[in-house]
C-alpha cells in the first residue's frame, strides 16, 4: 500500500523551458522583434565580471560558444550601443547564442493562480535563450505562494499542472488554457496564449517537435531539515524524489523499484543529502536543509553553472534530432547545406569535456546519457555517411555508363573509317549504308535505353511491394 506523504519544504523554484525552432530565413527578422522591444526586453550583454561563478565554471572554447559576448571589449561594447537596429541586428544574429530578459514590472502585483487548482504562484524571470542555427528556448522562473509552509505534494501538483501548458497541444485540445492572468500579460488570454503570442509567424511548425504535449521542468525543493536527517533517511521518502523526478501528482499512487536500472542510471548523488534526478522531460535536485548548503548555495549552482550545462546538452539534442530529420527528407541538392552545417555543429557546439569540475563533468554525462546524446551523434554520423557514400556512388555509376557509351561510340565510329578507308565496305551498297546508320543510331540509343529500362524496373518493383 502506498502511503502518500506530504513533505514540507524550506524552499524551492521552478523553470519551465518551452522549446521551439525559427522558420527557416527568420532567425534575424525574429530577433530583431526582440530588440526593438526594449521597453519589455533587454538585451544581455555579459562582461568578465558579470556572473563570473557562471562563465568561469566552463572551459573556453565552451564559454565562448554560450557566453559570446563576454569576449566583447568595452570599446566594442560602447560602439555597439552607439550602432544602428540593423547592425546591432547583423551582429547579434552572427552570435552563437543570444539572451534576452523580459522585464517584469516588480511594482505590480505578480501573483498568478490555476484556474483549476488552488495553487497561487509567482512568475519571478523570462528569458528568451537563442542558438545560432535557430533553436531557442522561452525560459520560466517560478515559485509557490502560500501564507504558510509549502509541502512537497504543492510543488508536484504544481509542476505537473504548469508543464502542460504548451500552445501546440492546447491548440490540438480547442483548449482556452488552464490560466488565469494578472495585468502582466493583460494583452492575452493566458500563459499559453502570451507563448503564441510571442512567436506566431516565426515558429516552424511543419518540424516535427519533440515536446508536443508539456514544457521542460528543471526544478529545486529543498526540505525542512525534519523531513531527512540522521533518523528518517533518504530511503524513507525515496518515491517521493521519484515522483518529483518523473514530474507526477502528490497522489500518484504506484510505488517505484528503486532496483530497476534505468531508474539508478538517471540518478546521481555524491553528497549525503542531495540527490539529482535527471529525465528526457525533466530535471530535478532534492535535497535536506540538514546542510545549509543546500538551502544556500546549491540552488544558486543549480540555477546557474549547472542550467547551462543542462541548457546545452537540451540544444544538442534537439540539433541532433533536427538533423536526422533532414536527413530523412533531403534530396542530393540539399546534402551540400547539410554537410556544412553538421560540420559546423561538430566543430563549435559539440563537446566532450565541458569543465575542469569533477561534479560538472558527472552532471555533464548524466544529461548525455538522459538525452541519448552519443547515440543520436553516432547516428546522425552513420545516416550521413550512408546516404553520402549512396549519392555519390550513384553519381558515379552514371558517369561510368557515360563514359561506356562515349567510349564505344567513338571506337565503332572509329573502326567505321578505317573500314571505309581500306574500303572493305561497299559503300555504294544501300544496304550497307542502312546497316552503318542502323548500327550508330543503336549505339547512341543504347544508354537511353537502359535508363528507361531500368526506371521502369523500379516502377515495376514498387507495384509489386505496395
Amino acid at each position: 500500500m502506498v502511503r502518500y506523504l506530504n513533505l514540507k519544504t524550506t524552499y524551492h523554484y521552478s523553470y519551465f523551458v518551452y522549446p521551439f525552432l525559427i522558420s527557416n530565413g527568420r532567425y534575424k527578422e525574429f530577433l530583431g522583434k526582440f530588440l526593438l522591444d526594449e521597453k519589455k526586453w533587454a538585451l544581455s550583454i555579459m562582461n568578465e565580471t558579470d556572473d563570473i561563478d557562471t562563465h568561469s565554471y566552463f572551459l573556453p572554447y565552451v564559454k565562448k560558444f554560450l557566453f559570446p559576448t563576454l569576449y566583447w571589449s568595452s570599446d566594442y561594447r560602447q560602439q555597439f550601443d552607439d550602432m544602428s537596429y540593423n547592425k546591432k541586428l547583423e551582429k547579434i544574429s552572427k552570435l552563437t547564442s543570444i539572451k534576452f530578459q523580459y522585464n517584469i514590472d516588480e511594482s505590480k502585483e505578480n501573483n498568478y493562480k490555476f484556474s483549476k487548482l488552488d495553487i497561487n504562484f509567482k512568475i519571478l524571470k523570462i528569458e528568451l535563450v537563442c542558438f545560432e542555427p535557430g533553436i531557442c528556448f522561452l525560459i520560466f522562473k517560478t515559485e509557490l505562494d502560500k501564507a504558510d509552509f509549502i509541502y512537497s505534494n504543492d510543488i508536484l501538483d504544481f509542476n505537473y499542472k504548469f508543464r502542460t501548458i504548451n500552445p501546440r497541444y492546447l491548440k490540438k485540445k480547442k483548449s482556452q488554457g488552464i490560466f488565469l492572468m494578472n495585468e502582466e500579460f493583460n494583452d492575452v488570454e493566458d500563459l499559453s496564449s502570451f507563448i503564441d503570442h510571442l512567436l506566431y509567424g516565426y515558429e516552424d511548425v511543419e518540424k516535427e517537435n519533440i515536446y508536443f504535449d508539456r514544457l521542460f521542468t528543471y526544478s529545486y525543493m529543498c526540505l525542512d531539515k525534519d523531513e531527512w536527517n540522521e533518523e528518517k533517511s533518504l530511503k524513507d521518502i525515496i518515491n517521493e524524489f521519484y515522483k518529483y523526478q518523473y514530474v507526477l501528482p502528490g497522489k500518484f499512487d504506484a510505488t517505484f523499484d528503486a532496483d530497476f536500472k534505468g531508474i539508478k542510471e538517471n540518478i546521481y548523488t555524491r553528497w549525503k543529502y542531495s540527490i539529482y534526478g535527471f529525465s528526457r522531460e525533466s530535471g530535478v535536485v532534492f535535497a535536506s536543509q540538514k546542510e545549509l548548503f543546500n538551502r544556500n548555495k546549491l540552488p544558486i549552482y543549480y540555477e546557474t553553472m549547472y542550467f547551462y550545462i543542462f541548457l546545452l546538452a537540451f540544444y544538442q539534442r534537439i540539433a541532433l534530432i533536427l538533423f536526422s530529420q533532414e536527413l530523412m527528407s533531403s534530396g542530393r541538392n540539399k546534402m551540400g547545406n547539410l554537410k556544412q552545417r553538421f560540420t559546423r555543429f561538430t566543430h563549435f557546439s559539440w563537446f566532450s569535456q565541458i569543465t575542469n569540475s569533477e561534479q560538472g563533468m558527472d552532471i555533464w554525462k548524466k544529461w548525455q546519457k538522459s538525452f541519448d546524446l552519443i547515440s543520436l551523434f553516432d547516428e546522425v554520423q552513420k545516416e550521413y555517411s550512408e546516404y553520402y557514400d549512396y549519392t555519390v556512388a550513384r553519381g558515379q555509376e552514371k558517369i561510368n555508363m557515360l563514359l561506356i557509351v562515349i567510349y564505344t561510340i567513338s571506337v565503332l565510329l572509329t573502326g567505321m573509317t578505317l573500314l571505309l578507308d581500306f574500303q572493305v565496305i561497299d559503300t555504294k551498297n544501300n544496304l550497307v549504308k542502312l546497316f552503318l546508320v542502323f548500327i550508330i543510331g543503336l549505339t547512341i540509343s543504347s544508354y537511353p535505353v537502359f535508363i528507361i529500362i531500368k526506371m521502369l524496373n523500379k516502377y515495376i518493383f514498387k507495384l509489386k511491394n505496395k
